[in-house]
């Protein structure tokens, strides 16, 4: 996502303020940061999600979707990512900017 994405009129986040202008460049900031992170860790950013995902004392597995076998092959080996707890404080401190993003729920869809 770029801050020039178009989203398609049935496409709630179309019509969301939290999709454009301010938040939304903000919001890119912080995944440009996280990037730049995963990348001094040696990972990719979606590896990185998923081994913060998993870092989570309450989280014991990480449902992980794919559209195909290449995105499995490439996310699978978050699974053996250990995340210090130093990682885990620079990615709160990244992510302390990020604006808050909430879709409506299914039932509204």
């Amino acid at each position: 996502m770029t801050e020039t994405t178009t989203f398609a009129p049935d496409d709630w986040r179309s019509k969301s303020d939290l999709f454009r202008g301010e938040p939304l460049r903000q919001n890119l900031a912080v995944v440009d940061a996280l990037k730049g992170f995963s990348a001094e860790k040696g990972v990719t950013i979606a590896q990185l999600a998923i081994a913060w995902t998993l870092a989570n004392p309450a989280v014991d597995v990480a449902i992980v979707g794919a559209r195909n076998p290449d995105q499995i092959s490439a996310t699978a080996p978050a699974a053996d990512v250990q995340l210090t707890a130093e990682d885990m404080k620079r990615i709160d401190e990244i992510t302390r900017s990020e604006v808050p993003v909430g879709g409506p729920s299914p039932e509204r869809m």
